[in-house]
């Protein structure tokens, strides 16, 4: 459990809070590159900890993000147009670029330098791998933004993809990083095979703190598991890491045949896919789950992996749809079945998992009140991953870099999150 003060200090990540100045520190994925893909297309209203801003990009292809109101008059900049270099607002004409300079103002004086007094707040905006990243933190600590091995290898496919979810960052991490519930809640046909699972031994669970955050691998000996017994989500073992401040790292052996690909032969192979994930704040009751998957070429003889087939509309999984649950109709401990919900460009594959991890999280609260939890012997990555989060908060109120704000590449130049067993198979 946290005191209630503890975990104020590391869920609130609005301007001026402990826990926002960390992440202000660090490169967040604020949009995907498609959703502002036209030079001069409509501007995009976003939310990022706890600030309304506008993205966009701008006639020669650079993108941007200001503040929301205009310095004028607070107008919605979202309502602008594009053109000549930067946004320009509806209300009085005045233009600003992506810098936040202000580069016109219509209706004063031809002569007047007013609008070079204006500075417009603004925030650095970098493209990678299919996201729009953005750091708002003061300009001089901005770090480079870290080549993310997911975001930059050209040697495989990739997808890249959001969603939201109506609680905040903390717990959706957790519960993404959580190598137990796996058997329970997504755990298919239950009544029939519960008396097995909880006959089954628990996950050994080897944990360790890295530079990027914390590493773990989970695993059961096989020559325990009962064959037959254990339908779904009882892997021999799994990876999945946290980086630091608000990321997930799962890395998962796949059959091609899940990617709707078949190798030359007829012969399906195992694929290994790497999904990096960040659980941004838009504010501190809501989250947006940016996610970057890619698999190497290797194993698939070098075709590319189709992610552009036909998709079904997103549903956002939520009380106003009882997260998809049919109680008496589907076999899970919660009646939430795994189909359902589409990602807006992925194939979907999430589907039903997407609904049951976002019941859980969410029904939590908008903000878990930990000082009400009893944690067990399982929770033990939760509690790394809470004293990270609070060293790092000391770190900036201190005047040093947190963990893994400055990230050096490897030989290959890449930044990776993951061990040596998993780079070598990958």
């Amino acid at each position: 459990m946290l005191a209630v003060a503890q975990n104020e200090m590391i869920t609130q990540t609005g301007p001026g809070t402990p826990m926002g100045e960390v992440f202000r520190r660090y490169w967040q994925p604020v949009a995907l590159s498609a959703e502002i893909a036209k030079p001069g297309g409509k501007p995009l209203q976003v939310r990022v900890l706890s600030e309304d801003l506008v993205l966009f990009r701008d006639d020669y292809g650079r993108p941007g993000l200001l503040g929301l109101r205009c310095s004028h008059r607070l107008t919605s900049l979202a309502y602008g147009r594009v053109e000549d270099g930067g946004i320009r607002c509806a209300f009085h004409g005045w233009l600003y670029d992506i810098d936040g300079r202000c580069l016109q103002q219509p209706g004063e004086p031809e002569e007047s330098s007013f609008k070079d007094k204006i500075r417009h707040p603004s925030y650095p905006c970098r493209e990678l791998g299919g996201l729009v990243f953005a750091y708002m933190g003061p300009p001089g600590t901005q770090p480079p933004l870290p080549p993310f091995e997911c975001l930059v290898r050209g040697d495989g496919s990739r997808n890249t993809d959001y969603y939201p979810i109506n609680s905040n960052y903390l717990q959706n991490v957790e519960g993404a990083l959580d190598p137990i519930h796996s058997t329970y809640l997504h755990m298919a046909r239950w009544s029939e095979v519960k008396h097995q699972v909880l006959a089954q031994p628990q996950l050994e669970v080897s944990l360790q703190e890295t530079e990027y955050g914390v590493w773990r691998r989970s695993w059961r000996d096989p020559a325990l598991i009962r064959p037959g017994s254990i339908p779904y989500s009882a892997t021999v073992y799994s990876y999945g890491h946290f980086f630091m401040p608000d990321g997930f790292m799962a890395i998962r052996r796949m059959s091609l045949r899940a990617f709707g690909h078949v190798p030359s032969g007829g012969q399906d192979k195992v694929a290994v896919q790497k999904t990096q994930s960040w659980y941004v704040p838009i504010d501190d009751e809501h989250c947006r789950r940016y996610l970057a998957s890619f698999v190497n070429h290797s194993v698939t003889g070098g075709a590319p992996i189709d992610y552009s087939k036909p998709k079904e509309a997103y549903v956002a999984p939520g009380p106003e749809n009882d997260y998809g649950r049919d109680y008496d109709g589907v076999d899970t401990i919660s009646g939430i079945p795994f189909g359902g919900a589409k990602l807006r460009t992925g194939d979907g594959s999430a589907g039903g998992l997407l609904f049951q991890d976002t019941m859980v999280n969410e029904t939590q609260g908008p903000i878990a009140d930990r000082s009400l939890e009893h944690l067990g012997v399982g929770d033990r990555l939760l509690i790394m991953v809470r004293k990270q989060l609070q060293r790092a908060v000391d770190d900036v109120s201190n005047g040093r870099d947190p963990q893994f704000s400055r990230p050096e590449p490897d030989d290959e130049g890449l930044v990776r999150v993951c061990g040596n067993d998993e780079m070598e198979s990958t």
